[in-house]
């Protein structure tokens, strides 16, 4: 890559990231589908901290596996910097489902931050399997210089790392506030 390159990365980056702290910082007035809200509110099932956890689960889960395998499309076309549009839209639109899951759960807090715990803590696994990866990278050839690889396992745990927190700050601290118990 080349320096001018260099600077579109770097300028995409700290846009991704100015986004993202200020969706967290004025989530109070973020918008979110009410008919989504609604629905999930409505569900006897979903007020079950446990239940509405493995939900966002399985939700995290979903757009993870369907974020890696449109990861791959940028193989097959020659659209440069699609990687980063994809990986920004699958944050946009996990942030959304983050704060809507916050919005439509009620309960205590104390439960509220088991349904944050449960379901945020698919990327808490994911981060632990990276870390796991990355301290035992070894050379699969002799005289194998295994520094990309060590550092792919890096960043991915601190993607992950930064997704468990974010997800876990929307759905336990950003959500109506109810009774703390």
């Amino acid at each position: 890559m080349n320096r001018k390159a260099d600077k579109k990365v770097l300028i995409f980056f700290l846009a991704g990231t100015g986004l993202v702290l200020a969706m967290i910082i004025f989530s109070r007035t973020l918008w979110v589908p009410s008919g989504m809200i609604e629905g999930l509110s409505k569900k006897k099932w979903f007020q079950n901290h446990w239940l509405s956890g493995g939900y966002l689960f399985g939700i995290n889960a979903l757009y993870f596996g369907t974020t890696i395998c449109l990861l791959f499309l940028p193989i097959f076309t020659n659209i440069p910097y699609l990687h980063l549009v994809l990986m920004f839209l699958a944050t946009i639109v996990s942030i959304f489902t983050w704060s809507a899951f916050s919005t439509a759960w009620t309960g205590s807090f104390k439960n509220r931050l088991k349904m944050a715990l449960t379901g945020s803590s698919f990327y808490l696994i994911l981060a632990l399997i990276m870390v796991i990866q990355w301290v035992s990278v070894k050379p699969l050839y002799p005289n194998e210089d295994t520094f990309m690889r060590a550092l792919g396992w890096m960043l991915g745990f601190f993607v992950s790392a930064v997704a468990f927190s974010v997800c876990f700050i929307f759905t336990a601290f950003l959500g109506k506030r109810s009774a703390r118990v």
